[in-house]
């Protein structure tokens, strides 16, 4: 639910059942001995294998796959066969538009990693922020994806009448738990920034029925400076608002519920409270709990802090990132990581400043006062272990949490030195947020 259409999202729906998509078998030639048919299954093994040896020549011009594609017996079959197959992973990639941590980014990554760029499993897995057998998982799917993608664009043959699946006995698909429900408020950043003076009036709204049931007053305090627009989905942060008030109206029958706002350096504090103490809830007990839960999950999907004390009294702390006010230097001399960095915090709290040329990076982090250093060690002329060490040594810089973000397994170096965490190259938008984020939850427990 939620992910925005693309390539691969769209090969592995139509590949999602196991009865469907290409025929169970073609005629084909394997290894100079010609076969009846082919499987659907060993062609996937096949095309696996090739894959696994796509820098051996010798093993690609044996393969199956190069008569099956009609590239044997040419003088430039192995590159040819590698050309196919590096191409159908591409045709993997999503559109610009999807979410970069939703799961069609994860099957084309894990597959482009995995074989074009020849990462190991391990360091693949780690990037993508999942253990190595869920890799193997997405990988699979991708492999499902090349293998319709590949029949359709050669034409390798038509479906047969016994490959259509049998829908009449289908067992009815499990529910969906919470989080596959709601994976859109994590993996869709908000389309425009979010006002929160129209939320809370939509939501006053859409509560105000039921507060009239209970002969409860909702009393809303904005301040008089005005409020930043928020890095938060509207609908998501409706959503926990609404749960919240549905569990503080019916504690407080005849009284008043309080909705303060109060913005903060980098963020914005909503807080729910009842002004009366408790006469005790008209809502059951599960049913609070479950309006609780709903709206803790909620927030954790969506990156918010939430703090709920609902004992005799009600009170609820609702913390919400204002849009790019957050700022951060990326110290990268690569254009392409930059680019991709301020794509990473697009709608985010994040407000990315980035540099190519590291001999500026002590300068610029003095005159920026950037709250999150992110630091490549790969450049020329100055390597970032010695701006780090710089940054470090610095009277104006020294207190900055940095994070080493680099393609060199040097964790334990980069943390001797003085960095607050790392980050192996290549990094998924999912792994550099949290990375983000954990600096700011380090500097918000800090002594002020």
């Amino acid at each position: 639910m939620g992910e925005v259409a693309s390539p691969a999202s769209s090969l592995y729906n139509s590949m999602n059942c196991s009865s469907c998509g290409p025929p169970t078998a073609i005629a084909g030639t394997r290894h100079g001995q010609s076969v009846d048919t082919l499987t659907r299954e060993q062609l996937l093994k096949d095309i696996r294998d090739a894959l696994n040896h796509l820098e051996d020549p010798t093993y690609l011009r044996r393969s199956p796959l190069a008569v099956i594609f009609g590239v044997a017996d040419r003088y430039d079959t192995p590159s040819a066969l590698r050309k196919i197959l590096t191409e159908a992973i591409e045709r993997l990639e999503p559109s610009p538009k999807a979410p970069s941590d939703s799961r069609a980014w994860r099957i084309y990554e894990s597959v482009y990693y995995r074989y074009v760029e020849a990462y190991d499993q391990e360091a693949v897995a780690r990037q993508l922020g999942i253990s190595v057998r869920q890799l193997r998982r997405e990988q699979q799917a991708a492999l499902e994806a090349m293998l319709l993608d590949l029949w359709e664009r050669y034409d390798l043959g038509k479906a047969s009448d016994g490959a259509a699946a049998d829908t009449d006995d289908a067992e009815p698909a499990p529910a969906a738990t919470m989080s596959e429900e709601f994976a859109w408020l994590r993996d869709v950043p908000p389309e425009s920034p979010t006002d929160l003076s129209d939320t809370l009036r939509s939501t006053v709204d859409l509560a105000f029925p039921l507060a009239g049931r209970h002969g409860v007053h909702l009393r809303v305090k904005m301040p008089h400076q005005g409020v930043p627009h928020l890095a938060v989905d509207p609908i998501g942060l409706r959503q926990i608002l609404l749960n919240l008030l549905g569990v503080a109206i019916p504690r407080v029958p005849g009284g008043t519920v309080s909705i303060t706002v109060e913005p903060l350096t980098w963020e914005v504090r909503v807080t729910i409270r009842c002004e009366a103490r408790a006469s005790g809830s008209q809502t059951g007990a599960e049913e609070e709990r479950a309006r609780l839960a709903m709206a803790c999950q909620l927030a954790n999907l969506c990156r918010l802090g939430l703090a709920v004390s609902a004992t005799d009294t009600f009170e609820a702390v609702l913390t919400l990132p204002a849009l790019q006010q957050l700022p951060v230097l990326a110290i990268d001399d690569n254009a392409g990581a930059l680019e991709l960095f301020q794509r990473y915090t697009e709608g985010t709290r994040y407000r990315l400043m980035g540099t190519r040329d590291p001999g500026q990076a002590v300068d610029l982090a003095v005159r920026l006062q950037p709250q999150i250093i992110v630091l490549d060690v790969m450049m020329p002329r100055i390597d970032g272990w010695e701006v780090l060490v710089r940054l470090r040594q610095h009277p104006l810089t020294g207190h900055i949490p940095i994070i080493v973000c680099t393609i060199q397994a040097q964790e334990e170096l980069a943390l001797s030195l003085g960095a607050s965490a790392f980050l192996c190259k290549p990094v998924t938008r999912r792994a550099f947020l949290t990375a983000l984020d954990g600096q700011v939850d380090h500097l918000a427990r800090e002594p002020r």
